[in-house]
């Protein structure tokens, strides 16, 4: 008797372990596709032209222009849709929200929370794995719930980096100026409950400068 408890309990302490460590392990696995999704589109926001990125943050007007960033489609079988539109709105935005933007589809929703107005979320999913059943058959895509928020920030003062002072080159159309992006996300996978929704922030600066 003593003996069956022993190994009941022993048997659940690795069952327990087991249980927690499969969960570490996705918990690892959907940390790292959110932000290698959220970083890569922070690195196409610092390559766009800086007009776009200075129409996405203008005050929010009805039909104004998304960032145009982009996505690669994993689960086409057609060479041409590998890389596919996928714009990116900036808040704040009021509703009604689009739900398409030059013939891509957008899902956008109302983030809602203390001290935040007309904030919303770009929800995308993306694929972070395939499985199959215990019968073999066609592979089945594990898809990540990943929703957005960007803010775009424009300052025209100056801007001191160490003991240096930058002179901000006021707004116009030649000079888009000074940039600061803040992108806000949240995540989760419908297929691992256990893990639960996650949140992250990525911050990026960028400065236009020319001269003669």
């Amino acid at each position: 008797m003593v003996g069956m408890a022993t190994f009941t309990l022993l048997s659940l302490g690795i069952t327990a372990a087991v249980l927690q460590s499969r969960r570490l392990s996705q918990l690892n696995v959907l940390r790292t596709s959110a932000y290698t999704v959220a970083q890569g589109y922070m690195e196409q926001i610092f390559s766009i032209n800086p007009a776009d990125l200075e129409t996405a943050s203008e005050t929010w007007v009805n039909g104004r222009a998304p960032i145009p960033t982009e996505a690669v489609n994993s689960l086409t079988a057609n060479a041409a849709l590998v890389e596919k539109s996928d714009p990116l709105f900036v808040s704040p935005y009021a509703a009604p929200y689009p739900t398409t933007w030059n013939g891509t589809s957008v899902s956008i929703i109302a983030r809602n929370g203390t001290g935040l107005t007309n904030d919303i979320w770009n929800c995308k999913q993306i694929m972070i794995d395939l499985t199959t059943n215990s019968t073999g058959g066609n592979a089945s895509p594990i898809v990540m719930n990943e929703w957005f928020d960007i803010q775009v920030s424009r300052s025209w003062t100056t801007l001191t980096v160490g003991n240096t002072t930058i002179h901000q080159i006021p707004q116009s159309p030649a000079q888009p100026g000074y940039f600061l992006v803040k992108l806000d996300f949240q995540f989760s996978c419908p297929g691992w409950p256990t893990v639960g929704n996650l949140t992250g922030s990525l911050r990026m600066s960028r400065s236009e400068v020319s001269g003669p």
